[in-house]
């Protein structure tokens, strides 16, 4: 009980209390032991963790009229089992993605007005202003201050569709897509890159929706689609950002919208190789709940210059549903592309394919092998 805390704001009890808990174990020690640190609060709908600490973000406190409190708050849990720590915040983040605890010391995080966090399908349907928060770390205390008024910076609301947002290298990255919905020919949408430790906000125009933002080291690729076609841009950040090159997937729109689907393997500076599973063209992304890849394709990055490499398709005909026995892919999504050491994987349901590179830079299947559970049938049979 010595590891429980509560900051120095009154509870509603509204919407439940909860009892967040951090716990460190030492997996290296001959008997493993394990310490638990703990804050009372309302219910969280969103968590971040950075290399040092859990946050997490919460509302539903009672605030009576003419106190001037924030609505929020932000606790921080350090993982060295030190005192946790938490602030006031007005607005809600996106998601996990709308945060980063960079290494001046301070916490940087993208808020809405009419946001309500990523529980089950909140994160689709943020709204309202958008603002990026930024304070150091040292204001962190008992729970009651509030982050200034100055310390946050209005930024350009996008209009309408499904909000993306990320922090890659020195900037937060922003724009909107099209989400669980069916793709649309949405021309001269808007990716808003903002300095995030201060400076001027850049809209570049590209003429596909932002359905994901991804790190390639220190610059970013958006994938996004329209009525027929996928598309994946790459794009510079540097003191001036900036798309370099673009490249377009006939035919085809993503087959996963889970942020796990996606990686890229750093090779060098600025090379390296990335993989994302597709589908057919216009599929709308709630798709991707019910029904498996079709391939993953993969690219190489040369110097933000895409190359294709290949793609590794499923066997239709070994395809399983076994009524989420033991794969499902409703909740975690069951098409990934893997990467160990030198050798190029694609998960595919049951189904793990091995590819490799031949002479030409092409990518070939090699093998495959199935996990299906004996006695599972065939999808269609």
């Amino acid at each position: 009980a010595t590891r429980v805390y509560h900051p120095g704001l009154k509870l509603t009890g509204e919407s439940g209390v909860a009892l967040h808990t951090v716990t460190v174990c030492d997996l290296a020690a001959e008997e493993m032991g394990c310490q638990g640190t703990a804050v009372l609060g309302p219910p969280g709908r969103v968590f971040y963790v950075s290399p040092g600490a859990v946050y997490v973000w919460v509302s539903d406190w009672e605030v009576e009229p003419g106190q001037g409190r924030a609505p929020g708050m932000v606790y921080r849990l350090p993982l060295d089992g030190s005192a946790p720590s938490a602030l006031g915040v007005a607005g809600s983040p996106v998601d996990q993605f709308s945060f980063l605890e960079s290494e001046d010391g301070h916490l940087n995080v993208l808020v809405r007005s009419e946001a309500r966090g990523d529980w089950m399908w909140s994160s689709e349907q943020a709204e309202g202003d958008v603002a990026l928060l930024r304070v150091p770390l040292a204001r962190f205390g008992d729970g009651s201050g509030d982050v200034p008024a100055s310390g946050y910076r209005l930024l350009p609301a996008p209009d309408g569709g499904e909000f993306q947002n990320r922090f890659v290298g020195d900037y937060l990255l922003y724009g909107v897509g099209s989400g669980w919905r069916p793709p649309e020919n949405r021309d001269g949408l808007p990716l808003y890159a903002v300095p995030w430790r201060g400076g001027r906000v850049s809209g570049l125009a590209l003429p596909h929706s932002v359905d994901r933002i991804e790190a390639m080291g220190a610059d970013a690729v958006v994938v996004g689609a329209d009525e027929r076609n996928l598309h994946f841009s790459a794009v510079r950040l540097g003191w001036r950002p900036m798309v370099r090159d673009r490249y377009v997937l006939a035919d085809a729109s993503q087959g996963e919208t889970r942020s796990h689907g996606f990686f890229y393997k750093p090779e060098g500076e600025r090379t390296g190789m990335l993989g994302l599973p597709v589908r057919g063209p216009g599929r709308p992304g709630w798709e991707h709940l019910f029904d498996e890849s079709a391939s993953i394709l993969f690219l190489r990055n040369e110097r933000l210059r895409f190359q294709r490499l290949g793609e590794l398709e499923a066997d239709p005909e070994r395809s399983a549903d076994d009524a989420c026995r033991a794969s499902c892919v409703d909740w975690y999504g069951n098409a990934r592309p893997l990467f160990l050491r030198d050798r190029i994987f694609a998960l595919l349901g049951y189904e793990l394919v091995e590819g490799g590179l031949d002479g030409g830079g092409r990518l070939r299947e090699l093998r495959r092998v199935s996990y299906a559970p004996r006695g599972t049938v065939a999808a269609g049979n």
